[in-house]
């Protein structure tokens, strides 16, 4: 089987490296697998020194001439944007139209009113509050439950073992 490599010589592939066996390897066949595999290693050694031999046999590479002429732009040259890119009103963006600058953000949308949105913070927050007493009450029923359960079963035991 043969290879051509990035040098352009022809190379061989190793038996073992196109064809691995499917046995597995015990004490009745491990020396020939040792066998193969250094025959496989031996292979990729002298491979290797062909291809540095191919290498080195290379012809020597001048040195880097100076850089051409600049080329001429299909498109024509390149414009410039005006101060910042604020004049590029009414060009096509990324999401469509650009619109006109806004002032500081004073003519926008208003936001919503700030006591409006303290006032339903706070109502969620005291609903949360009762909801967490509930819970609490609930939390403690059950941890009674546990004690009271826990104290019948070790008066379980002891009743068993005052019968053994």
């Amino acid at each position: 089987m043969t290879t051509v490599d990035k040098l352009g010589g022809a190379g061989t592939v190793h038996p073992m490296a196109a064809n691995t066996p499917s046995t597995p390897v015990n004490k009745y066949n491990i020396a020939s697998r040792v066998a193969l595999v250094e025959s496989a290693a031996n292979h990729a050694v002298a491979e290797a020194k062909r291809a540095h031999e191919r290498l080195d046999r290379q012809p020597p590479r001048g040195e880097k001439g100076e850089t051409g002429p600049a080329g001429l732009s299909i498109k024509g040259d390149a414009g410039r944007d005006g101060k910042d890119g604020k004049d590029g009103v009414g060009y096509e963006g990324r999401h469509g139209l650009h619109g006109t600058n806004g002032k500081d953000g004073k003519d926008g949308a208003p936001g919503p009113d700030s006591a409006a949105v303290l006032a339903s913070t706070r109502a969620e927050l005291a609903n949360v509050l009762a909801k967490f007493e509930d819970l609490k009450l609930v939390v403690n029923a059950i941890h009674a439950q546990n004690k009271q359960a826990a104290g019948y079963i070790e008066y379980l035991r002891a009743k068993r073992s005052n019968r053994q």
